[in-house]
């Protein structure tokens, strides 16, 4: 037990450090995506609110050379409004692109545009005054001296801010690639893992298949001596069983005889007592053969047509006077006389003798023991029945077990009675089983098949009805 002991403490570690390190590796996988999906999120989103910036400036400077255009021709102050919302909103984006972690490229651009727009917008502002204050004269110089002097600054302001889009976006394309690689190398590692994942539990599975490998070996190897043991002891059994039978026949026959000659009757009573020792011990030593070749699947039975009629008187001659002795009430019914059976006399009533046995031997006085036959197709049913104390229902599928016997106080035997009776019933072809209930007695029946005469049809009467011979 000990030895057992260390060895399911061993697999209950060995699994539980391999379920550890599985529910780890899934955990570290789990953690080591979950963190770069987080921080590629992050990336991402920081960079695309880069980007929109960028684009938002391109956008407001356009709005704003349009607009400012359109108030210099018009003179519309709409017009005007609008172009010095797009530039707040320009300077808003520049100051949100300074708040950014810029790389120094980044940086050095957005600088680039701030310098330009240093240059572009003191000019757009200066052409405005001049429009406001030539009100009602011709915008014409105004707007050619537009062209020709912001033109140039517009255009530069264009290439700096695509140079910051592009930059921003080729910075994108780049960290998609670190991500990919990323990826890659963690795929690597993560495979890695599970591959020492498998190993480990390759190894833990080989060790514990190894020593149940072992266990078994043992286990098989002493089931095989048992096996051994068992076959010798019962093959002694036998031997010793049969070489008895002539040398107890003989003490038999000189106790018999010698209480039918003697003179003395305390002579003829201790002849009588040793011919009842005898004839117990006889009856022992063919129980032991009977369990021997039942064992050894060498038990057979020599069939001929028999009358159960015959059968029942012949038990009722043997247990009637016995039942009665014992103060117990010995009924015998049929439901059909005249039924044949094939099957070998002596062993049927070696079986009755079994089971009624057991049944009076049970049954307190005053009780009653009944034996009954009826047909059941081409089976001959006998049936036994008590009202003795009964048979727990967790007993009943192992009582014809080999040496069961019930442990009952006062009730002595071998426990192979029922073993044997189940062994010649097996024999016959036959089945034999027990129904019963605690406190309500218990029924045991067996089944043997029927000779038919030709052209015969059964008369039905009832379970119960007297039994009369043949």
């Amino acid at each position: 037990m000990p030895t057992r002991s260390r060895f399911e403490a061993k697999a209950r570690v060995g699994y539980a450090i391999l379920t550890l390190l599985l529910a780890a590796g899934m955990a570290f996988s789990v953690r080591r995506f979950s963190s770069m999906a987080d921080a590629q999120i992050a990336w991402l989103r920081a960079e695309e609110h880069e980007i929109t910036l960028a684009k938002r400036l391109r956008w407001n400077c356009e709005l704003a050379v349009v607009n400012g255009k359109g108030y210099l021709i018009s003179g519309d102050d709409s017009f005007l409004k609008a172009a010095q919302d797009s530039r707040a909103r320009f300077d808003e984006n520049v100051r949100a692109l300074r708040r950014q972690t810029l790389s120094p490229t980044a940086l050095q651009l957005v600088e680039e545009v701030e310098k330009t727009a240093r240059r572009f917008m003191p000019l757009r502002e200066e052409l405005f005054t001049a429009r406001r204050q030539a009100r009602s004269e011709d915008a014409s110089p105004l707007v050619r001296r537009l062209d020709e002097e912001l033109t140039p600054l517009r255009r530069e302001l264009d290439d700096s801010l695509a140079r910051l889009v592009e930059h921003k976006e080729e910075g994108l394309t780049e960290h998609y690639d670190k991500a990919r690689a990323d990826l890659g190398q963690l795929e690597v590692r993560l495979y890695a893992l599970l591959g020492s994942l498998v190993f480990a539990g390759f190894g833990i599975a080989w060790y514990f298949t190894s020593r149940l490998g072992g266990s078994y070996n043992q286990v098989r190897e002493a089931r095989e001596a048992a096996r051994r043991a068992v076959a010798a002891r019962d093959e002694l059994m036998g031997i010793v069983a049969h070489d008895l039978r002539n040398p107890l026949g003989a003490i038999t026959l000189k106790a018999a005889l010698l209480r039918k000659t003697s003179d003395s009757e305390r002579v003829r009573h201790h002849a009588e007592s040793m011919e009842h020792v005898a004839k117990r011990m006889e009856h022992l030593i063919r129980t032991m053969l009977d369990v021997t070749t039942i064992e050894a699947s060498k038990f057979s039975v020599t069939l001929a047509p028999c009358a159960v009629d015959d059968l029942l008187r012949e038990t009722l001659e043997v247990f009637g006077a016995l039942a009665e002795s014992m103060q117990i009430r010995f009924d015998l019914g049929v439901k059909e006389p005249g039924l044949m059976i094939s099957a070998e006399r002596e062993r049927v009533l070696q079986v009755l003798s079994n089971l009624l046995g057991n049944a009076l031997n049970f049954t307190p006085q005053g009780g009653r023991v009944t034996l009954s036959v009826h047909r059941e197709g081409a089976m001959a049913c006998f049936a036994v029945a008590d009202t003795g104390p009964g048979i727990p229902r967790e007993h009943l599928e192992s009582i014809f077990e080999r040496y069961w016997k019930d442990e009952t106080p006062g009730k002595k035997g071998t426990g192979l009675g029922l073993y044997i009776a189940k062994g010649i019933i097996d024999a016959h072809k036959g089945r034999i089983w027990a129904e019963s209930e605690v406190g309500r007695g218990a029924r045991f029946y067996f089944t043997l098949p029927l000779v038919e005469p030709a052209g015969r049809e059964a008369p039905a009467e009832e379970i119960g009805a007297p039994f009369h011979p043949a």
